[in-house]
């Protein structure tokens, strides 16, 4: 929602009825651009933070500048210590490890969205299952791959529901989406063998020259029941036996997980003398890896620049 008052723009998110009012905290992101940012009420206390609330000057910009800011920009907090979690490559972050706000860091963001107009009529997953037949893939049809799964990954960053409506049966290309997103994210992908025998389904490699620094299993589940401890220990297990260990096991779902899953944690089912790190990923989260791959990170020139363009006052 946009209003103008007397001395700002405002433009408010319907995150914002959701936000705990505990959690509060603005931050000027840039001269004369405060942005509000606020946790779930359901997650006081969990680090995570979504803008609620952006704040432009009307003394130092036009409404021109105000309007075309909001729709060409992401406004992001990033966790920087959320299960270990490195920042994605595509962001260069406004902050520095020296000066956190609130043990993260807060992003501007330009969507990779260059197609979006073109997907607005495709609002279900029948339409883009017709792209992707029986050859979808890393593993069979990599131009398939390179077209289709960046074009899912966009409408399901416009539209989510595309991620739930997608059949069961299609969990083949829930993995390539996940692939898609490491790679973006700065990893070598391995997409093994399709079968549904639990396991992991993409590894993902990162390497500093020939030297792999961290390998990643990922057990992508799209699945519409939530996932229980088993499952978990399933995957850990199938862990132990890799020939070379991993730094890390991601469990992927489009569902959500129960409660005795959510509270496990990776020692109770591997010797500690081994550091492997363990991360379940919901529905939501798998939405936030998306909003990352969609994004490219600005500098402060580069924004300084593009406001410039759009209509500064001063």
């Amino acid at each position: 929602m946009f209003t103008i008052e007397r001395e700002e723009f405002i433009f408010r998110r319907h995150f914002i009825s959701r936000a705990h009012p505990d959690s509060i905290f603005n931050i000027e992101i840039f001269p004369g651009i405060w942005a509000e940012f606020g946790e779930p009420k359901s997650k006081l206390h969990s680090k995570r933070f979504f803008l609620t609330c952006l704040r432009i000057s009307r003394d130092l910009y036009s409404e021109n500048m105000a309007q075309g800011f909001w729709r060409k920009f992401h406004v992001k907090y990033i966790n920087s210590k959320t299960r270990n979690k490195k920042l994605p490559h595509i962001y260069r972050v406004i902050g520095s490890p020296n000066r956190l706000i609130k043990q993260g860091y807060i992003a501007i963001c330009e969507p990779r969205l260059a197609e979006r107009d073109s997907f607005i009529s495709q609002n279900t997953y029948e339409y883009w299952s017709a792209m992707f037949g029986n050859n979808s893939g890393f593993y069979v049809a990599p131009v398939i791959v390179k077209e289709a799964i960046p074009a899912l990954l966009n409408k399901i960053h416009t539209s989510p529901s595309v991620l739930t409506d997608m059949p069961s049966q299609d969990w083949r290309v829930f993995e390539d989406v996940v692939a898609e997103i490491f790679n973006r994210f700065g990893y070598e992908i391995v997409v093994t063998k399709k079968t549904r025998d639990g396991g992991k389904d993409v590894i993902a490699l990162r390497k500093q020259g020939d030297k792999t620094v961290e390998r990643l299993l990922i057990e992508c589940k799209h699945w519409k029941n939530k996932i229980d401890v088993n499952t978990i220990r399933s995957l850990v297990g199938v862990a132990m036996t890799e020939d070379e260990l991993p730094s890390g096991v991601i469990l992927a779902t489009t569902s959500t997980f129960t409660s005795d899953a959510k509270n496990m944690r990776i020692n109770q089912a591997i010797n500690q003398a081994f550091s492997i790190s363990l991360a379940l990923k919901d529905y939501k989260d798998i939405l936030d890896w998306i909003d990352d791959y969609n994004a490219i990170g600005l500098t402060p020139i580069e924004i300084e620049a593009y406001i410039r363009q759009w209509g500064c006052k001063n």
